[in-house]
């Protein structure tokens, strides 16, 4: 099992369960480190992402466990950084860099907040067009690459949440495959990782992690490195499909899974 899990969220925004709790199921999973990486505050209201004037007091209870865990689990600083939010990601052990919202118009909406508000968003602001739709979202992930502050690409096909479930953007359509692999290749030469995200698995939503399978073997075409993350909402969701999806990534020929050090990423044997 990969021993590490980057992508962890707690009750100080859409989570479930403390920062403490959260470490000691780590622990209990097997893992050596875990990465926090709470929701950058938005600029308008929600009941998901963190405000900005709780933003200090999350971090000292990280620093808390952290140290509570020192010899025991390596305990990281990481932010998942919303593409529209006001917060520069500055100061953070790691930066993952996601798209949540649209705003056509001026006013944001979520992509995957349910399958209803997906629909809405397509047909009232898209004119039903989903190309359009999509060509916004990965526009998105594209201007990500030339940012230097964001280490990890977070799940890249997320607009396909509902592919499954509600026949909501073809994972598989060819040219949907192929936008996502023109926006892939400027953020493969900028060096980002690309997380191999279960949480869409452990919620019921996928089958399979994000990016899709046929968007992993694009990726490692073009010789994209990828890290495992379980986009953990609950602490029995840490690990979700991890060895599943080892073994998935080693079928479509992938030979290195990249993890933080403390320092930095670097790669070890799939």
């Amino acid at each position: 099992m990969f021993a590490q899990n980057l992508h962890t969220h707690t009750a100080w925004d859409d989570g479930t369960a403390s920062p403490l709790d959260m470490a000691r199921a780590a622990v209990a999973a097997g893992l050596t480190s875990l990465g926090f990486s709470v929701h950058s505050p938005l600029s308008w209201g929600n009941d998901w992402a963190i405000p900005a004037d709780r933003l200090a007091a999350y971090r000292a209870e990280i620093a808390q466990v952290r140290a509570q865990f020192r010899g025991t689990l390596a305990v990281y600083d990481g932010l998942e950084w919303d593409s529209r939010s006001p917060l520069a990601p500055d100061g953070f052990d790691y930066v993952i860099g996601s798209v949540h919202f649209l705003a056509p118009g001026g006013e944001a909406s979520s992509v995957d907040l349910s399958s209803a508000v997906t629909k809405a968003l397509l047909e009232d602001r898209f004119g039903g067009d989903e190309r359009a739709m999509a060509r916004a979202y990965f526009a998105q992930y594209a201007a990500l690459a030339d940012d230097p502050r964001v280490d990890i690409v977070g799940h890249f096909d997320l607009i396909c949440k509902y592919s499954e479930t509600a026949g909501l953007f073809d994972s598989r359509a060819p040219w949907l495959l192929d936008l996502a692999s023109e926006t892939m290749g400027p953020l493969v030469s900028a060096g980002k990782i690309f997380e191999v995200n279960t949480g869409a698995m452990a919620k019921g939503y996928r089958t399979e992690p994000y990016p899709s399978v046929p968007l992993l073997r694009r990726l490692h075409a073009l010789g994209g490195r990828v890290t495992i993350s379980s986009d953990a909402h609950r602490p029995e969701h840490l690990t979700y499909a991890f060895p599943e999806t080892r073994a998935q990534l080693r079928a479509i020929g992938f030979r290195e899974l990249w993890r933080f050090d403390g320092r930095g990423f670097v790669p070890g044997p799939l």
